[in-house]
């Protein structure tokens, strides 16, 4: 009598994961986090402040929560280890820490330029350490660590592994940016939805501009999770609190980051994105 061992079979959401990673994470992403974003968008000025930044967090850290989970599933401890590894990559080269610094002050520039052509300049009434503690906090827990696990850490390999890396960051770009709709229905004057098409291309720029950092520094998140986090904060305390007036800084904003984005895919090649390494198609 034949004594063959029999391996179980997979389940199903397994098979779907191992088959089909990419499509299930974004459908997730999406799903979760408009979950928690949807109270926002029904309750708008109704909704308590302070449940309301918990539900914001909530939902921004699902990319990368989602990430961690999915590698685990995939690769093991060991993956998740090579995943959180890659916010510990810092030695990258003194050029990559004057690129972030140098993109962010795109936002000032474009401020700059509008007040000079008679636009509106805002009330900066935010101290240092607010702004500090600010950007501290939009690196972790915020949006920086909270999205690039999951965007540049699971998403870009696997793209990059079957497209060139532009081709692989506009992708990225065009499903991030959406991302944000829920963010832009809340009846914020921060976040008018008439300037959301123009915040889509700033958020496919970015993209761009993100992946171009992650291959030349051979797969660091940490100067990626950098860049996210100073890229947001200058809008967030000089153009937003325009409100209503924001418009002509934002477009100016968005306009420097559309040409600082084609200097650097002219620079480097859409097939690569960087001079000196090969795209990051290395999985966790």
């Amino acid at each position: 009598m034949s004594t063959t061992t029999r391996r179980e079979p997979l389940s199903n959401s397994s098979t779907l994961l191992r088959r089909h990673p990419v499509g299930l994470f974004l459908a997730l992403t999406y799903a979760l986090s408009w979950a928690f974003w949807a109270p926002l968008v029904i309750l708008q000025d109704s909704m308590p402040k302070g449940l309301g930044a918990i539900l914001i967090l909530l939902g921004t850290v699902v990319p990368s929560t989602l990430a961690v989970v999915f590698v685990a599933k995939l690769h093991g401890r060991p993956g998740v280890r090579r995943l959180f590894g890659r916010l510990l990559k810092g030695r990258v080269g003194v050029r990559w820490y004057v690129a972030v610094i140098g993109l962010s002050l795109l936002a000032p520039i474009a401020l700059g330029l509008t007040i000079l052509l008679g636009g509106s300049r805002p009330a900066l009434d935010t101290t240092v350490v607010a702004v500090l503690i600010g950007f501290v906090f939009s690196i972790f827990p915020g949006s920086a660590v909270g999205e690039e696990l999951g965007w540049r850490g699971f998403v870009l390999p696997r793209l990059q592994s079957r497209q060139s890396a532009l081709r692989a960051s506009l992708l990225i770009g065009v499903v991030w940016g959406p991302w944000h709709l829920p963010l832009w229905l809340t009846g914020q004057e921060s976040h008018p939805i008439s300037l959301f098409a123009a915040f889509v291309v700033s958020v496919i720029c970015m993209s761009v501009l993100c992946t171009w950092m992650y291959n030349g520094t051979g797969g660091s998140l940490l100067i990626v999770v950098l860049f996210h986090a100073t890229a947001n904060l200058p809008v967030t305390i000089m153009i937003a609190p325009l409100g209503k007036d924001m418009a002509p800084s934002f477009l100016t904003f968005v306009g420097l980051m559309v040409v600082a984005t084609t200097v650097v895919v002219i620079a480097t090649g859409a097939a690569q994105l960087s001079r000196t390494r090969q795209k990051q198609v290395e999985l966790p």
